[in-house]
């Protein structure tokens, strides 16, 4: 009977084992649902983002498409043509010899 080991001691060093290995369990557990949050978190992030540039993408056409309207109407504003447009279409007026005929 002395060759047996003391069934004490074999306990006694099963459970210091077993003590860090659920520490090290419950740390790797906390590590992956804090990587899956912060996943989650980033996704909806981008997705927002992405939304977000989209209209942005589009007020940038809104304003390149006015921003060549003005260029178009600056390089013709000085012209007779246009002085002639903007005073008979906008301030209703007309030549001296012009009869003007009315349908009222």
């Amino acid at each position: 009977m002395a060759n047996k080991p003391d069934m004490r001691v074999i306990r006694k060093r099963n459970s210091r084992s077993i003590v860090p290995r659920i520490i090290v369990g419950l740390v790797m557990v906390i590590a992956v649902a804090s990587a899956v949050a912060i996943y989650f978190d980033q996704e909806e992030q981008f997705s927002r983002i992405r939304s977000e540039q989209a209209y942005l993408v589009a007020e940038l056409d809104k304003a390149k498409a006015l921003n060549e309207s003005l260029l178009d109407l600056e390089a013709v504003a000085g012209t007779d043509a246009y002085v002639e447009w903007v005073a008979r279409n906008q301030l209703g007026m007309v030549r001296p010899d012009e009869i003007i005929l009315s349908d009222n």
